[in-house]
């Protein structure tokens, strides 16, 4: 990098100090880098600085040349020395002519906030494989992570072009410079000459880097939401006199609400609305509002969110419909009005949403139009539908767990779920998030943001659309099996995310996971006055995975002791119809003190001789430890009871015992999510030639293939380290026969035609022991005239799996692995995760398998080594991530015996695919 000041570093050396030699060197192939490429880069990006703002990243073009030099007339004379190693302004300006003029090896990145320039970076070819860097940010704009954010972003085309290293020259007292560098992440030497700093940067990304560019993400997406979640000012945009009009119920909303900070309504037929002051217009707004609410019709949404943005608006909320839900010219204009707010710094929830509602008593914030009461609690709600909100809203009121935020997100044409989650992570009012998602805008923001938030409190999800999922055109087995709604549910696992199918199972998990400590198992207890209820409870509990666990011999002695007359002191432990509120609350004192029992599930029938109240003020005293309690009072009202002496805790309580059973099950899901290590980061295997695979699959697409040969196939999973089993290729008798030769009998014959399904159309012969039945193999399946043949020697068997993946077209690479072979599509036994994957998942995949008992040797059978097929998983989930031209692969079978896996059949096929993003550069969806 170049000397850089707290503004940036020094000037590139340029194109001068590059030789001949250099530049026509043979690593400095068309593959890494062409001059035309590199000047002719153009990209645009919105991304987020560190206090929330919304800066803008692109090429420099000749049109900035006077933006550049007011940039460079405004920073101070320290910045100055800093960036030039002296305090000539004409250098400062002869520097903005080099930038502003196409140079080949080359590459630049200004910034922008608003219509202002603030930055500029560049980086400029020393040799084949390096290029030297040079920032400047404007005085003001120090330490808003803007430096950060452009280096991230040329790192990253530079990478592309193949480069390899940064360098830079650093003043020694230029500590901001050399700390900009550090924070990257990136592989970092400094040696010092005569007070200058000799940096290098490594710019392959490593697991620091890695975490370096999510750490930054995550603070400034937190930042970007902080006004719009707790504005100090709101103004409403279309508040008018008619009681029944959006904007009116909204600005009603916020004064019954008793909103803490200041208002202001956008009227232009009134001085005030319901006591609050207005202006005509937006451009009559008091600068930097916080939040606007836009009540008013989709035709004249652009002009006040560009009103909004010349008043410096902070953040709006758009009520309005008529946008990206209705058709091509509704996503025409919420195009626009996402560019306009882009522009102009603001953050925008909606359009064609129900508002928003934060009841921390510091905020009293109700901006919404729904007329519904919502009560404080510890709650936090994202919903795609304002219908669904409202909804959940309703029943949270009623029977708990109460709100602490809601945000209806509906187009979600800009702050996501993605931004709430990392927004509530650190909430402390937040115990509990829960989403209704109709799509998921980046899955894997959304994995990694989740995993984070689910790591420190619960997430809940429902994702509408199972019955729409629809099959892959693909031709393998994992392009059939990888449906949209299956890879949801991979996704939800590799998030941490619980997914449930009903509102009411959103609510009912929510209320246990709100108000009660967290099962560190899944051993129920079911206790209660009535057996019929109890055994129901029992058997909705063993059905959603939770164990009714034996009590031990103590405990049911202690049981007998305090209920003499119980029924049963067995689990379920049934009290009797007599049992007194007293005796109720000692057996739930026994049971929470044994060590066998993780919850309780208190299950009381009114009867002639039930004390209903009293009991569940007992049940409710018990449930103040630290083990979780739920009661069903069957056939009443589903509510939540306070716990005495803790303020924050309730107990809940169902109607009947089949949700209140579900419920539990769901928070002992999330408990083995909490315990678990977690996926960790995707691991890159050792021994893997990347571009020996990068140049079979180049040659292939060139040469116009889809599916490719079986020596392509063998020569492109070694590269990748995978165990494929020996093979010879025949087109007749005397080919098969020396190839069987060369292998050794017994053999097995298949035909070589990489699209089939072999064994689906009896292109597969096993077990053939010597020639004769090699001749009549291959007679059989080529009638007698030349065809491609595939020998093989015939592997010992074992457990047969299928390891697959496909590239899907909104979530990118999908893994799978499961019952391989004939057993593919007959049992359907698989495991989903989206690549790369890292050992945590890849051992989680195999643990989902029906058939995980039978990898460690179930009745007598060859155990299979996890460790090696967790191995395999996360190879092949690299081939994919690194290779998106593959974009099916199915390894099928795959035999496993003791450590030995052997591939013993593949098929890939591949496709042209655009370039992807850089999943390490941060910018804002489109």
């Amino acid at each position: 990098m170049a000397r850089q000041t707290g503004s940036g570093l020094s000037p590139a050396r340029g194109p001068d100090a590059v030789s001949a030699d250099a530049r026509t060197a043979d690593t400095f192939t068309a593959d890494t880098f062409t001059a035309d490429t590199f000047t002719a880069d153009t990209f645009t990006a919105d991304a987020l600085t560190v206090d929330g703002r919304i800066v803008r990243l692109r090429p420099v073009g000749p049109g900035d040349a006077d933006a550049l030099r007011d940039l460079h007339r405004a920073i101070s004379d320290d910045s100055l020395y800093l960036r030039f190693f002296g305090l000539s302004r004409s250098a400062a300006m002869d520097y903005v002519d080099r930038l502003v003029t196409p140079q080949d090896g080359r590459l630049t990145v200004a910034a922008w906030l608003a219509d202002r320039l603030v930055a500029v970076a560049s980086c400029e070819r020393t040799d084949a494989s390096t290029a030297e860097v040079a920032l400047l940010v404007a005085d003001d704009c120090h330490r808003l992570g803007i430096g950060t954010l452009m280096l991230e972003h040329l790192a990253a085309r530079a990478r592309a072009h193949g480069l390899r290293r940064f360098t830079a020259e650093i003043l020694a007292q230029n500590e901001l410079a050399l700390r900009t560098l550090r924070d990257l992440g990136l592989g970092m030497s400094t040696t010092w000459e005569s007070g200058t700093a000799l940096v290098e940067m490594d710019l392959r990304p490593d697991d620091d880097t890695i975490r370096s560019v999510h750490r930054r993400g995550w603070s400034a997406e937190r930042a970007s939401v902080r006004h719009l979640l707790a504005p100090a000012s709101v103004a409403v945009i279309g508040a008018g006199q008619d009681p029944s009009a959006v904007g009116h119920q909204v600005l009603r909303n916020l004064i019954d609400g008793g909103f803490t900070g200041s208002l202001v309504a956008v009227n232009p037929h009134h001085d005030a609305v319901l006591g609050v002051p207005c202006v005509p217009s937006p451009a009559q707004l008091p600068c930097g509002i916080d939040l606007a609410i836009v009540a008013i019709p989709a035709a004249g949404v652009l002009d006040v969110v560009r009103g909004c943005g010349a008043r410096h608006t902070r953040a709006m909320v758009i009520l309005t419909a008529g946008f990206g839900e209705a058709g091509a010219a509704g996503r025409s204009r919420q195009d626009e009005i996402l560019a306009a707010a882009r522009q102009d710094g603001m953050r925008l929830v909606g359009p064609n949403c129900l508002g928003l509602i934060n009841t921390d008593p510091a905020v009293r914030l109700n901006a919404t139009f729904t007329d519904l009461p919502v009560p404080a609690g510890p709650l936090g709600l994202v919903s795609q539908s304002g219908a669904l909100g409202i909804g959940v809203l309703d029943a949270a009121g009623r029977a708990g767990p109460g709100v602490a935020q809601f945000v209806s997100i509906g187009n979600r044409a800009d702050v996501s779920s993605n931004d709430l989650l990392a927004a509530w992570a650190d909430e402390d009012r937040i115990r509990v998030v829960a989403l209704y998602l109709e799509s998921v805008g980046n899955p894997r923001t959304f994995a990694r943001v989740a995993r984070r938030v689910a790591d420190r409190k619960p997430v809940i999800a429902i994702k509408s659309g199972r019955s729409a999922a629809g099959r892959r055109a693909g031709r393998s087995h994992t392009a059939a099996a990888a449906t949209g709604d299956v890879v949801i549910d991979a996704l939800f696992r590799q998030a941490g995310v619980l997914r449930v199918d009903t509102m009411e199972q959103m609510l009912d998990a929510a209320r246990v996971l709100c108000d009660q400590p967290v099962p560190s198992g899944c051993r129920l207890a079911v206790v209660g006055n009535s057996g019929g209820p109890q055994i129901l409870a029992a058997d909705a509990a063993s059905a959603a995975g939770l164990e009714v666990v034996e009590l031990a011999p103590g405990t049911r002695r202690a049981l007998r002791q305090v209920v003499p007359d119980a029924a049963s002191a067995d689990n379920p432990v049934d009290l009797g119809s007599a049992a007194t509120p007293v005796q109720v609350g000692d057996a739930l004192s026994v049971l929470l003190a044994a060590d066998e029992v993780d919850a309780i599930l208190a299950v009381v029938t009114r009867t002639a001789v039930t004390d209903l109240p009293a009991v569940l003020d007992r049940i409710a005293a018990a449930a103040g430890g630290d083990k979780p309690v739920v009661a069903c009072c069957v056939g009443e009202t589903a509510e939540s009871v306070r716990v005495p002496g803790a303020a924050d805790r309730r107990l809940p309580v169902f109607g009947f015992p089949e949700p209140a059973a579900a419920a539990l099950a769901v928070a002992a899901r999330y408990g083995r999510i909490r315990s678990a290590d977690g996926p960790g980061h995707p691991a890159r295997p050792a021994g893997i030639d990347r571009e020996q695979a990068a140049a079979i699959v180049t040659g292939a697409l060139a040469a116009g293939a889809g599916w490719l040969t079986a020596a392509e196939v063998e020569r492109l999973l070694a590269a990748y380290g995978l165990p494929t089993c020996p093979q010879r290729p025949a087109t007749g008798v005397a080919q098969a026969l020396i190839a069987a030769g060369e292998l050794g009998y017994p053999v097995v014959v298949k035909l070589a035609d990489p699209g089939l399904h072999k064994t689906d159309v009896g292109g597969v012969r096993l077990g053939l022991v010597d020639e004769r039945a090699l001749r009549a193999a291959v007679a059989d399946l080529t009638g007698g005239r030349p065809r491609a043949l595939l020998l093989q020697p015939m592997v010992p068997p074992g457990l047969e799996f299928i390891v697959g993946a496909v590239q899907h077209d909104h979530f990118g690479a999908v893994l799978m692995v499961g019952a391989g072979g004939v057993f593919t599509d007959l049992v359907a036994d698989r495991a989903f995760r989206l690549a790369p994957v890292g050992p945590g998942d890849a051992a989680a995949m195999l643990d989902e398998l029906r058939m995980a008992p039978m990898l460690d040797g179930y009745r007598g059978a060859p155990a299979v080594s996890r460790e090696r097929l967790a191995d395999l998983l996360i190879r092949v989930g690299s081939v994919v991530e690194d290779l998106g031209e593959v974009a099916e692969l199915d390894l099928n079978p795959v035999i496993g015996r003791g450590t030995e896996l052997m591939i013993v059949d593949a098929r890939i096929r591949v496709a042209a695919v655009p370039p992807r993003p850089d999943p390490l550069v941060r910018r804002l969806p489109l």
